[in-house]
Parts: structure tokens; C-alpha cells; sequence
């Protein structure tokens, strides 16, 4: 052992040693462990209250999600010009789109099928845990504890009732790892791989799992290397040879072509801190443990897949409207490496470590639903009824910060406005397309979540609206409401209005 190796490892020693003179986090973690179910239970059902509109989501990614299922779900092409309106783009892979559109077909509009396939896969997530924990610790009961715990992360709560596709990639790569620790060549050699697809097509970035199972089997299993990787690869060429096809070629083109957006490395520890952070313990015993098996060369799947998890993590949250979403895989990937190598909640040697995570977790998750997320939620509840009630009153389409009015009020997003402004930027895309139409004042309301007429702006305006958007905005639009926190505009009267191009553009 060098001596650089040997000081690292009695670092970690005295951090362990650190907590020991507190004996009474250890002998309390029983205690503290059996609320985790209880309050899991109340977060959950208190978020459930507060996502249950079937009509409207303050989230702007969900009703943009949730537009291109209905197109789907209308028999509409998804993947079209973006140089006519609507200006509308999938930015993802079809596989959530298609089961949303399915759903709708039956339901007809609406968020709740989208919440529902994203709660379903949560519960797919836990049931994993269960199963990995009988795997390798012949029980279920810590595997059951860590789910319930699961639901008490800020992060994963908020997406696990998202109409968003991270929650359905996630958990497709966390099955992909259990069918291949099955050790079965129908499991590990057909499944495991299938399920890696899937997860791709369902988000193209989920590439963690597959890249971490290939590095497991070139350096550990090179018979198996092959038919892995070619099963892959198969699997991934047949759909996208077809989706270029049945799309001339735009799949590719919007998926990831149109899908790259700035970047900025600064922005990563905030981020990681904001959405990560609640189970930064956890992640850092993590680490610790992986670093004692590279040590020692004890190296499996979930190493692999702890590890490139965290650098993908990392290095995907310097992209611009970057979220919890982000963080999704690598919480659930450490619930999983900490049932497999410390056997949650039990953990040997990390008691009272174990404790303040948990403590954390039972103070910071009712305190996220109630007040962080449940203040501004709740006033846009509130606020959306009144909206609505509003945008009955006119005909056209409506320029909307908040993809669920239009949506819901015309039966389309006239246009995507975090994506589409971000392609302004990047030169993809021309926004005189939209300064035009706000010139010629084709929409009848333009509500946006910041007021227009003020110098002020937030990150989140920033993103979604150009300076030359804004200006044409502060040009030729008066505002006639507030319902906080939306403001609503209208037209400027006193000048004569473009008519004849205002009909055409309306009407697509």
C-alpha cells in the first residue's frame, strides 16, 4: 500500500470514527427508519393533491411532453418542418410519446394517463429494489425500506407523477441491470440488452447502463462481450433505420441534432447541489465504498454502473435547463450500489451516517412539498381556473410561458418557446418566425410568468424568451391582467392590425 493510498484510507477511517463519540444517532437510526414509511406515505399522497388536475401542470416541460402524445394520439406527424407553425419539435424518442398517445386515445386529453405510466414506473423502480435485495441479501425488507425512502427524495418526487419520460427510462436501465444479474443467457444476453434499447428510446441519453455493463464484460467477461453488444446494436439500428424512413429523416434531425442546446460547465455544482444534494451522504458513502473495491479490484455491474452514472450525471447538468430530472438515474443507481454493498438500512460501520441521511430526508421532503414547491404550485392551481376562464373568450392561437393553456384552451402549443429560443440562439432557427407573428399580433392573449413592460427578468423568462421577443412583446402588447403569478396581455388598439396575415398564420 503506498503511503498516498494508506493516508486516504485512514482519512476515511477518522471520518467514520468522527461520529462514533454520538452514540445516540445509532441507537435512534431504528427509530428514525421506521418513520421513513409513514412520511413517505404523506409526502407522496400531499404531492398527489397537488398534481391531480387533470388539465393543467405549472411545469412548462410537461404540457410540451404531454402536446406531441395528443399529436400522436390524433394521427398527426410529430416530426415536421420547423419552419411552420406550430413550432413544435420531439425532442425525445417515441417510446413514452407512443404509450401516453395510446392512454389518450381512451381518456382523451388529459395529464392523468402521462402521471399515471410515470407513477407506474416509480413502483417498477421499487419493485427492482426488492428484487436486487433478495438477489444479493436474501430479503426484501431493506430493498422495501429504500423505495419508501425513495419517495422522500425531492428529486425523484417530483418526476415520479411528471408527464416526462425520465422516470419510464430510468426504470427501463434498472431492469436492464437485474435481467443481466440473472447470469442467464436469455436474461443477460437478450433482456438485459432489449431493455437497454428501450430505455433509449425512450430518452437518448440513457446510455449509463449500457456503456457500464460493456466495460464490465471487456474487462471481466469477454465471452459474453459479442453477443451483448450486438444485440444492442441490432436492436438499436432496426427502429431508427425505421423511424428515419417513416420520418424522411427528421428523427434524427430533432432527436439530436435539434436537440443540442448551449452549455455552460459553471452551472454543474449548483445544480448537482440543488437536486442532488438531499442525498449527498448516501452519494458520498458511495463513493467511499467504490473506492475501496478499485482498490482491491472487486469490481461488478453495479460498480460499473454507480461510476458511469456519476460522470454522465455530472456532465449533463452544464446543459441548459438542466433539472432534477437529471439526477434521477444516479439516485436511483446509489439506492441501488448501497443495498448491494452496505445493506441499507442496516449499514455496517456507517450507523450514524445513516441516521442524519435519513433525518435530513424526514425534515427537508415535507418542507419541499409544502413550501419550496407547494407555495408556487398552489397558486398556480389557483391561478389556472381564472385563466381559463379567460382564454374562452377569444379565438386564435395563444402565446403562452406555460405550455397548458393553449394546450387546453386551442388543443395545441403554438409554439415551444424553451426549445425554439434556444435554437435562436444556437442559429438553428429564425426568429423572425415569431417576431413576425407577435408583430402582426396574431394572438389574441400572450401570458408569460414575469411582466414583459418591466426590466426585470428571471432565468427561467430568459430561457424562453429572446431580448427581440420581448421587445416586439413590449411593442405591441398591453397588459390587461394579473393573476399571479400570470400576467396576461392582449393586443395594443390604435393601430391597424395586419388582418389578412393574422388569419392565414392562425390558421396554420
Amino acid at each position: 500500500m503506498s503511503a498516498a493510498t494508506e493516508l486516504i484510507e485512514n482519512d476515511f477511517s477518522e471520518i467514520e470514527r468522527s461520529l462514533a463519540p454520538q452514540p445516540w444517532l445509532v441507537r435512534a437510526r431504528p427509530w428514525i427508519c421506521k418513520l421513513v414509511p409513514l412520511m413517505a406515505a404523506f409526502c407522496f399522497l400531499s404531492w398527489w393533491m397537488l398534481m391531480l388536475r387533470p388539465d393543467f401542470s405549472w411545469d412548462d416541460a410537461e404540457p410540451e411532453v404531454l402536446d406531441q402524445a395528443w399529436r400522436l394520439a390524433k394521427g398527426e406527424s410529430i416530426y415536421r418542418n420547423i419552419g411552420e407553425p406550430p413550432y413544435a419539435i420531439p425532442i425525445y424518442p417515441p417510446l413514452y410519446l407512443a404509450a401516453v398517445a395510446a392512454l389518450l386515445k381512451l381518456t382523451g386529453l388529459s395529464y392523468l394517463p402521462a402521471r399515471l405510466i410515470s407513477l407506474f414506473s416509480g413502483l417498477c423502480i421499487w419493485l427492482a429494489f426488492m428484487q436486487l435485495d433478495r438477489e444479493w441479501n436474501r430479503r426484501r425488507g431493506g430493498g422495501l425500506w429504500a423505495g419508501f425512502l425513495l419517495f422522500l427524495v425531492p428529486a425523484f418526487l417530483y418526476n415520479v407523477l411528471r408527464s416526462h419520460v425520465q422516470m419510464m427510462a430510468v426504470a427501463l436501465s434498472i431492469w436492464s441491470l437485474v435481467f443481466f444479474l440473472r447470469n442467464h443467457r436469455i436474461y443477460s444476453l437478450l433482456l438485459s440488452p432489449l431493455f437497454a434499447v428501450l430505455a433509449f428510446y425512450t430518452k437518448q441519453t440513457q446510455i449509463a447502463l449500457p456503456l457500464a455493463i460493456a466495460t464490465y464484460l471487456l474487462i471481466c467477461n469477454r465471452r459474453w462481450l459479442l453477443p451483448y453488444v450486438s444485440i444492442m446494436a441490432a436492436g438499436l439500428l432496426i427502429p431508427f433505420l425505421w423511424l428515419q424512413k417513416i420520418t424522411g429523416g427528421r428523427f434524427f434531425l430533432d432527436a439530436v441534432q435539434l436537440a443540442r442546446l448551449s452549455y455552460d460547465p459553471l452551472k454543474i455544482p449548483q445544480i448537482f447541489l440543488h437536486h442532488a444534494g438531499p442525498i449527498l451522504v448516501f452519494i458520498i458513502m458511495a463513493c467511499c465504498i467504490l473506492y475501496r473495491r478499485l482498490r482491491r479490484l472487486e469490481m461488478e455491474p453495479v460498480d460499473f454502473y454507480f461510476l458511469v452514472s456519476m460522470f454522465i450525471t455530472m456532465a449533463s447538468l452544464g446543459r441548459v435547463g438542466a433539472h432534477g430530472q437529471y439526477v434521477v438515474e444516479l439516485i436511483a443507481v446509489t439506492f441501488v450500489y448501497l443495498i448491494r454493498m452496505a445493506g441499507v438500512p442496516s449499514v455496517r460501520r456507517w450507523g450514524s451516517w445513516v441516521s442524519i441521511q435519513v433525518l435530513l430526508l424526514l425534515i427537508y421532503a415535507p418542507l419541499f412539498v409544502f413550501f419550496e414547491q407547494g407555495l408556487e404550485a398552489r397558486a398556480a392551481n389557483q391561478a389556472s381556473r381564472e385563466v381559463y376562464k379567460v382564454l374562452q373568450g377569444g379565438a386564435g392561437p395563444v402565446l403562452s410561458q406555460q405550455g397548458s393553456f393553449p394546450l387546453f384552451s386551442r388543443g395545441q402549443i403554438y409554439i415551444q418557446l424553451f426549445h425554439f429560443a434556444g435554437l435562436s440562439r444556437a442559429g438553428k432557427w429564425d426568429q423572425a418566425h415569431i417576431t413576425t407573428d407577435i408583430s402582426d399580433r396574431i394572438f389574441p392573449y400572450v401570458i408569460t410568468g414575469f411582466p414583459i413592460e418591466g426590466s426585470e427578468t428571471t432565468e427561467d423568462s430568459e430561457e424562453r424568451f429572446t431580448p427581440e421577443m420581448i421587445l416586439a412583446l413590449r411593442e405591441n402588447y398591453q397588459r390587461t391582467r394579473c393573476i399571479y403569478p400570470y400576467y396576461l396581455y392582449t393586443p395594443k388598439k390604435g393601430t391597424a392590425l395586419k388582418k389578412a396575415n393574422a388569419v392565414v398564420r392562425a390558421n396554420g
